[in-house]
């Protein structure tokens, strides 16, 4: 349904609409028929008022910067529905009490997986984690607040490490401390997703954080304060491994 991006120009960006190979396999891969058409509802809703510039890339969903009808920034994050990489993520829905099922089609796992993300986004930012404030979900969009200066968005501590990386880890660690009180774990964290605002740590891509109760809630924390060791005691001089414990 080509025509569609074309009648949605006006809406979706020049950015988007790049000629260039890149651009070409972006809207491909991401803007199929059904898809535009939840982009097309969130337009009719309000929510969003266009789509910008990509900001971020990714095997399961791109990340736009998008514009609210007053001018504010957003991200929304699409997950693409022509993905197989789904299927790794199943194991991360299985089990957890919030989610009975993950649907019986590909795309109902998808779209289930955006709600997902969605919920922990929320449950984590009401405990007090540094995290992107969630907005709204439709099917398999996501909308957050952005994180960003313009249209850059802040990169993640792998991109910028912090100039004090003691005190980032501490107010990294407190984060963590707060969605861990809210019976969370992230399952996925590294440098990869943790981004240095202004020298202040937010954590990102919390899609497959599971809840207390969960078969991989305690292995998944394990692993992540594995990772968290691994990296910062390259930044910190004779870190102590037991504050990960």
């Amino acid at each position: 349904m080509r025509t569609n991006i074309e009648s949605l120009d006006w809406n979706i960006g020049r950015t988007i609409q790049s000629k260039d190979r890149e651009g070409r396999k972006t809207i491909d891969d991401v803007f199929d028929e059904n898809t535009l058409k939840n982009i097309q509802q969130m337009f009719s809703r309000g929510i969003i008022s266009t789509l910008e510039n990509i900001i971020a890339t990714g095997k399961e969903a791109n990340v736009f910067r998008a514009k609210t009808f007053d001018g504010r920034n957003r991200a929304v994050k699409i997950y693409r529905q022509n993905t197989a990489t789904f299927r790794k993520l199943e194991k991360y829905i299985e089990g957890d009490p919030r989610f009975k099922s993950s649907g019986n089609s590909h795309r109902e796992r998808v779209f289930t997986w955006a709600q997902k993300e969605y919920k922990n986004l929320h449950s984590m930012h009401a405990s007090g984690t540094n995290v992107p404030k969630p907005f709204h979900v439709h099917k398999n969009i996501v909308v957050m607040q952005y994180m960003g200066w313009r249209y850059r968005p802040y990169p993640t501590i792998r991109e910028l490490i912090p100039e004090d990386p003691k005190n980032f880890l501490n107010d990294l660690l407190i984060s963590i401390n707060s969605y861990r009180k809210n019976k969370l774990s992230h399952g996925d964290l590294s440098e990869y997703n943790i981004l240095n605002v202004r020298e202040k740590p937010y954590i990102i891509d919390v899609g497959q954080a599971v809840p207390e109760g969960h078969p991989l809630y305690k292995e998944l924390h394990t692993r992540d304060m594995k990772n968290m060791y691994r990296y910062w005691r390259k930044q910190i001089p004779n870190l102590e491994k037991e504050i990960f414990e």
